[in-house]
């Protein structure tokens, strides 16, 4: 028997049955932290997992029941669901034991009309404005154990206040230019009284 007879083969290449076994261990490994992953719940409507930014009096103004308008308890959260740093909760009723949905913040259109949600359009103009962009966005976030922003958002919500950011800077060199101008003025006037 020939020594290439003995040889195993793996994606068309000869490979040592040791080499094999490690690929082999490697793909099932993989596919069970892919089963796994898809068992657990998604951390996108955990709970319990950290802290939120929510605007109090929205909060307030939404805290009770679409039915019976009694205060809703915040221990009595079914789901919540989040689109960034927004928050929407499902609150059930001890009365009526009826689900009510309640927002944590407010929301805008956009002049394209699209709603868009307070929190993260001013957390992301904050970064933009400090000079940071979505990476150390959420390394502050993780730092304050705030879930992240996705980096789709993230560019939605920029594209949003980029025109806006523009257009105050066009703004600001237009005030400049003019005081500029009206101190040269000044000074031409006072340079002619000294002659």
């Amino acid at each position: 028997m020939s020594h290439c007879q003995n040889q195993l083969r793996d994606k068309g290449k000869f490979v040592k049955q040791k080499v094999l076994n490690k690929r082999k261990k490697a793909i099932l490994a993989m596919n069970k932290a892919k089963k796994l992953k898809k068992e657990t719940p998604n951390l996108e409507n955990n709970l319990s997992s950290g802290r939120r930014i929510v605007e109090l009096v929205e909060l307030g103004k939404n805290l009770k029941c679409c039915v019976c308008q009694r205060v809703l308890s915040l221990e009595n959260i079914t789901n919540e669901t989040r689109k960034g740093l927004h928050s929407i909760l499902n609150v059930n009723c001890n009365e009526c034991s009826i689900e009510t949905i309640v927002p944590t913040g407010k929301i805008h259109t956009t002049k394209s009309e699209v709603k868009h949600s307070d929190v993260n359009t001013k957390a992301v103009l904050g970064a933009v404005h400090s000079g940071f962009g979505h990476t150390a966005l959420n390394k502050f976030l993780a730092a304050m154990n705030i879930p992240p922003i996705s980096w789709s958002l993230y560019k939605r919500y920029e594209r949003e206040i980029g025109p806006a950011i523009e257009e105050a800077a066009k703004e600001s060199c237009r005030r400049g230019a003019e005081e500029e101008r009206q101190l040269i003025v000044d000074k031409l006037d006072e340079l002619k009284t000294k002659l």
